[in-house]
C-alpha cells in the first residue's frame, strides 16, 4: 500500500502518539530516565550548527525549516558545544526560521510557503520505513535550494512506551542513498547533503556522507 500524509500507516500514527507522550512525560533509556524538559529538546542539532551556517551563507539562504525540531530549545537560548559558545540558533544563523514537529503542540503546524533550506536531524530513523517516502516528499516539496539530513543507522538508547527501541527504522547507507536519489529525481535541482552515522567501538560515532547535486567539501 502507498501511504501518504492523509493516509499514513497505523505504525506511524502509533509512534506519533508515543512521542507526544514522551515529550509530555519524559521517557526511559537503557540506563536512565530523561525528564520531560530534556526529552527531545533539539540538542541533536548542536554538532552541525557551524556546517549549517556555512550551507546557509554559501547558498544565500534567506529562510530555513527545521522538520522534526523537537522542543527547539536552542533556537531560543545560547548554548555551547565542544567547539565553542553560540547565541541562539535564530541569532547565529540570522535568517527566518520555521519550526515543525507533529509531536509538539507549539510547532505542529506545517508551513505552506517554500523555504530555501530544510534541515531534518535525527528524525527519519524514528519514521516507519513504509512512511519514509511521503515524509521526505513533504519537506522536499517545501524546499527551494538544499536539504540537510542527519540519520542514525544504529539502535537508540531511548525506549518507546511499548518497550521497543526508539529507532524503529535502522537502515544502512545504501538504503538511504537509494531513497534520496529517488527524491533527487523527483525534485530536480535540489541539493542534498545527508550524513548517515554509525556507532563503532566505545560508542564512537562515524559519519558517511550522501552527496547529491553538491559536495560536503564545499562547506568544510
Amino acid at each position: 500500500m502507498n501511504y501518504s500524509k492523509n493516509y499514513p500507516s497505523e505504525e506511524y500514527l502509533k509512534n506519533i502518539a508515543f512521542y507526544k507522550k514522551m515529550h509530555d512525560e519524559g521517557f526511559k533509556t537503557k540506563n536512565k530516565f530523561i525528564s520531560k524538559n530534556e526529552a527531545y529538546d533539539g540538542g541533536s542539532t548542536r554538532p552541525f550548527v557551524k556546517l549549517i551556517n556555512q550551507i546557509i551563507k554559501i547558498n544565500n539562504c534567506k529562510n530555513l525549516m527545521d522538520y522534526g525540531c523537537g522542543k527547539a530549545k536552542y533556537y531560543h537560548q545560547e548554548f555551547k558545544t565542544d567547539k565553542g559558545n553560540y547565541p541562539s540558533l535564530k541569532d547565529y544563523w540570522g535568517i527566518d526560521i520555521y519550526l515543525y514537529d507533529p509531536c509538539v503542540k507549539k510547532y505542529n503546524k506545517l508551513i505552506k510557503d517554500k523555504v530555501d533550506i530544510t534541515i531534518c536531524i535525527d528524525v527519519l530513523e524514528h519514521i516507519p520505513s513504509q512512511d519514509i517516502c511521503w515524509v521526505l516528499r513533504e519537506f522536499f516539496s517545501l524546499t527551494n535550494k538544499i536539504v540537510f539530513i542527519n540519520v542514525a543507522c544504529y539502535e537508540a538508547k531511548a525506549i518507546l512506551p511499548n518497550g521497543e527501541n526508539a529507532h524503529i527504522n535502522v537502515q544502512n547507507y545504501d538504503w538511504w542513498e537509494k531513497i534520496l536519489i529517488d527524491c533527487a529525481l523527483e525534485f530536480k535541482g535540489i541539493k542534498i547533503i545527508a550524513f548517515c552515522n554509525f556507532i563503532i567501538e566505545n560508542d564512537k560515532k562515524i559519519y558517511k556522507c550522501i552527496e547529491i547535486n553538491d559536495k560536503y567539501k564545499n562547506y568544510s
